[in-house]
C-alpha cells in the first residue's frame, strides 16, 4: 500500500471486515489493546496540546475534527469532548473492541486507533493530525506507543 485508502480496496478485494483483516496480519499492523485506549490518547493529546483527527461515522454522513482537544469530561459511564467546534459523547459501554493499526503509505505508516461496537459497526477513527505527503506527528506515535502492552519475554 502507498496510500491508507487503498486499505478498503483490499478490504472489498478479499471480502473482509476490517477486524477481520486485523486479526489475519501481525501485531506490528494491528494489535487490540484495552477498551480504556479512548479516554488515554484523548487525555494525552489534551495534555500535550497535539492536534488529533477524530472520524465518526454512520451509513449517512463522516465527521471530521482536526484541532487540539481542549475538554474531556467523564460523566457516568459516559466520555465527552467539548470544543467550540466539536462535541462527542460516546457511552464507553458501548465499545466492544479498539485496535492499533499501522497502515503504510508512500510517506511512512499511518497510525491510527479504532473502535468498534459489539455488533461490528466502527464507532470512530482517531489519527494524530498530518498533512498528505508528510509523516505523521513523532507525538502521536509516542501517544499511541503508551497503550500497546509490552511483552515480556521469557
Amino acid at each position: 500500500m502507498t496510500d491508507v485508502h487503498q486499505f478498503f480496496t483490499l478490504l472489498k478485494r478479499h471480502n473482509l471486515t476490517r477486524q477481520q483483516a486485523f486479526n489475519l496480519v501481525a501485531d506490528d499492523l494491528a494489535c487490540k489493546v484495552s477498551n480504556s485506549a479512548l479516554a488515554q490518547i484523548l487525555e494525552s493529546a489534551q495534555q500535550d496540546g497535539n492536534e488529533i483527527m477524530v472520524f465518526v461515522g454512520n451509513r449517512g454522513c463522516v465527521q471530521i475534527f482536526t484541532g487540539v482537544v481542549e475538554k474531556v469530561v467523564p460523566m457516568k459511564g459516559w466520555l465527552n469532548i467539548f470544543n467550540p467546534t466539536f462535541t462527542l459523547h460516546l457511552l464507553e459501554e458501548s465499545i466492544a473492541e479498539t485496535w492499533v493499526t499501522r497502515k503504510p503509505a508512500s510517506d511512512g505508516y499511518v497510525t491510527s486507533l479504532e473502535l468498534f461496537a459489539h455488533d461490528g459497526t466502527q464507532i470512530a477513527q482517531l489519527y494524530g493530525q498530518r498533512t498528505e505527503g508528510e509523516q505523521e506527528q513523532a507525538q502521536w506515535r509516542k501517544q499511541i506507543a503508551s497503550l500497546i502492552p509490552e511483552v515480556v519475554t521469557a
